[in-house]
C-alpha cells in the first residue's frame, strides 16, 4: 500500500485553515438570514476541529485543548437538540468554552510566529488565521455580554426581527466583532454601556496590536528576500 505524503499538508496547514475560516464567514452569512442551520452547525464543527488539528501540534496541548474542544462541541450540539428553555444556559456555556479554546489558539499562533519569524509566506497566512479566529473570540465574548446584559447593546429592531434564534444572533455578533477589531464601527449594533463598551475598547486595542504584528511579518518577509544570496548556477 503506497504511503500518503503529508509533507505538503504540514507545510501548507495555514493555507488550508485560512480557506476554511473564510468559507465559514460565507456560511454564517446565510445562517444569519435564517437558512442552512444544520449545515452551518456541521461546518462549524469541522472548522473548530481543524483549528485544533492545525494549531495545537504539541502532545500536551493537544490533550488539554482536545478535552475543552469536546466539552464545547457536546454543549453546542445539546443546544441544537434540546428544548428552548435550556437555550440560555447552554448558549452561555458553549460560548464560554469556545472563546477560551479559540483564545488559546490565537495565543499559540502568535507564540509560534514570534519564535520563528523566518517561515515566509506561511507565517503571514498563520497570522491571518489568528486574526480571523480572534474575531470569533470577540464575537463569543459579545454574545455572552449580550446574554447577561442585553441593555448594554443597541440593536436595530429591523435586524432583531430577522434573527429569531441564538444561532443567527451569534452570527450577527461575528460581524459586529470584526468591525470592532478594525475600529470602523457597525451602525446597526452599537455598545451603550459596560460591558459592551469595555469589550469594544479592548477589541480595538487588540486589532491595532495585531495589525502591527502582521505588518512586521510582511517587513521581515520582504527583508529576507532582499538579503537572500542568489542561487548558484
Amino acid at each position: 500500500m503506497p504511503r500518503v505524503d503529508t509533507t505538503i499538508l504540514k507545510t501548507r496547514k495555514y493555507t488550508v485553515l485560512l480557506t476554511l475560516l473564510l468559507v465559514s464567514l460565507v456560511v454564517e452569512t446565510f445562517n444569519a438570514r435564517g437558512g442552512w442551520l444544520l449545515f452551518s452547525a456541521a461546518f462549524g464543527t469541522v472548522l473548530i476541529i481543524a483549528i485544533w488539528a492545525v494549531v495545537f501540534d504539541q502532545p500536551r496541548d493537544r490533550v488539554r485543548m482536545g478535552a475543552l474542544l469536546c466539552v464545547a462541541l457536546i454543549i453546542f450540539w445539546l443546544q441544537l437538540l434540546t428544548e428552548a428553555r435550556l437555550d440560555y444556559a447552554l448558549t452561555i456555556a458553549e460560548q464560554a468554552a469556545r472563546s477560551i479554546f479559540e483564545a488559546v489558539a490565537v495565543y499559540v499562533i502568535l507564540r509560534d510566529l514570534l519564535r520563528d519569524p523566518s517561515r515566509g509566506t506561511e507565517n503571514i497566512l498563520g497570522a491571518l488565521c489568528g486574526y480571523l479566529i480572534a474575531g470569533n473570540v470577540w464575537a463569543s465574548l459579545n454574545a455572552i455580554a449580550y446574554l447577561l446584559v442585553p441593555t448594554a447593546y443597541n440593536i436595530d429592531p429591523a435586524i432583531m426581527s430577522q434573527l429569531p434564534g441564538w444561532h443567527a444572533r451569534t452570527a450577527l455578533f461575528t460581524y459586529y466583532a470584526f468591525t470592532q477589531v478594525v475600529s470602523i464601527g457597525y451602525a446597526d449594533v452599537t455598545p451603550v454601556t459596560a460591558p459592551a463598551t469595555t469589550l469594544s475598547l479592548f477589541a480595538a486595542l487588540f486589532g491595532a496590536f495585531y495589525m502591527a504584528v502582521v505588518v512586521s511579518l510582511f517587513i521581515n518577509l520582504a527583508q529576507s528576500k532582499q538579503t537572500r544570496p542568489p542561487e548558484s548556477q
